[in-house]
């Protein structure tokens, strides 16, 4: 029976999308390990796949989200170069126990990768975003460069150090070449529409573009009475989250409490696990707020998405049909909010990339405007039908199998 070793990148954003290609490949009598840690033990599990934690300590989803919002991208990249001295001599002794036909792994999840060229195993690469190349970094402005090189100059001796430690540990040769993150593969999976792909030089014919892989039956999905009740009401619904690795900090979620409470519309708030309700004072009658909610079951519902634009919530909010109000929390955000705006779907507001809070004015009017203008909504559902073009699951299953076949 053919096996597969999924790597993961324990990030809500992350694992969700792979999930139902590890369902579709459970599906097709394909063994499917995949590790990652105990927070998703249970969607892993859900799909069939079989489960195998990370060591303790070595890295969480908590740690990227401390990352992310402490410091810039270079952060992040810290946090995984120090879980890869952990995690390389751990899935070394794991793999050669019971070795796979391949390796899959996040594209961030270098560790994967550089135990698969250790042991001579194919790579599958899934990479949940597009590719970002230098070109695009010419729509930043000079106040939003001049934010990014701040925080980056700050974390970039610590990303030298640590890449030294990797390479002198592990060697040159297993070392992913420059840029090593994200990390492609033998094959690269892209959950993604092409459309959203700018040019870059680095696709080629082991790039895959699949299309949004959504699948409800690999996520959780219960409504308590009082969300049910909230989001079922006779008016419009606006989402207001962005997403699990950013937290808004309080005067958002203010500005939101004073500029949305008479409109309308009932208005629902996940402000993720990093910030405490109580300290945002009572909400207006109209809005409800939460830690988190099932994202997919209230997009069904949802009128207008304010969202941090990241390709996950992206792509399921346009599947369900729901216009965007994008604020961006980083520059890759940014281009997938304007490839949606350009598509008539989305508007952006790009304060936040130059340290700046969004105007409640702007805001007010930005959600204002999407709920009377037909036109988004109309714009959105048109985009609904293009997000799942590549075959999804499926054709990422056929990819793999080809791999495969081709490496003997």
């Amino acid at each position: 029976m053919t096996r597969i070793v999924m790597t993961g990148m324990p990030a809500a954003g992350h694992v969700n999308p792979s999930l139902p290609l590890v369902r579709e490949l459970v599906r097709r009598d394909v063994r499917v390990t995949y590790y990652s840690t105990e927070q998703f033990r249970d969607v892993i599990e859900r799909t069939g796949a079989e489960f195998r934690p990370y060591p303790a300590g070595t890295i969480t989803a908590d740690d990227i989200a401390e990352a992310t919002r402490t410091g810039s991208p270079v952060r992040v990249v810290v946090r995984g170069l120090a879980s890869t001295e952990i995690l390389v001599p751990f899935l070394q002794d794991e793999l050669r126990a019971d070795p796979p036909d391949a390796v899959a792994h996040d594209s961030n999840a270098i560790w994967g990768h550089m135990v698969a060229r250790s042991l001579r195993l194919p790579t599958v690469s899934f990479m949940t975003t597009m590719l970002v190349g230098t070109d695009a970094f010419r729509s930043q402005t000079a106040r939003e460069w001049l934010q990014f090189l701040r925080a980056a100059v700050r974390d970039m001796p610590a990303a030298v150090a640590a890449r030294q430690r990797v390479v002198r540990r592990f060697g040159k040769d297993l070392f992913p070449p420059r840029p090593a993150f994200p990390t492609l593969g033998d094959v690269t999976l892209f959950p993604i529409p092409r459309w959203l792909q700018r040019p870059d030089p680095r696709i080629d014919d082991r790039c895959h573009y699949i299309g949004a892989t959504i699948d409800p039956q690999t996520r959780v999905s219960d409504l308590d009475a009082e969300l049910a009740a909230h989001v079922d009401g006779p008016e419009p619904l606006v989402l207001v989250s962005l997403g699990t690795l950013h937290s808004g900090a309080d005067a958002f979620f203010r500005t939101c409490f004073d500029v949305l409470a008479d409109l309308p519309a009932r208005v629902l708030i996940a402000v993720g696990s990093h910030t405490d309700p109580a300290r945002l004072g009572p909400p207006p009658a109209n809005t409800l707020v939460r830690a988190s909610v099932p994202q997919l079951e209230v997009l069904r519902r949802t009128a207008v998405f304010v969202t941090h634009g990241g390709m996950n919530s992206a792509l399921e909010g346009l599947a369900n049909g729901v216009p965007l109000v994008v604020i961006p929390q980083q520059f890759e955000q940014l281009l997938i909010g304007r490839s949606v705006a350009e598509r008539g779907a989305a508007v952006v507001l790009r304060h936040n990339l130059s340290n700046r809070p969004v105007p409640p004015g702007e805001l007010r009017a930005a959600v204002e405007r999407t709920l009377a203008d037909p036109s988004r909504r109309t714009a959105a559902k048109a985009l609904a039908d293009t997000v799942g073009e590549g075959g999804g699951a499926a054709a990422g299953v056929r990819a793999i199998k080809d791999l495969l076949a081709a490496t003997g």
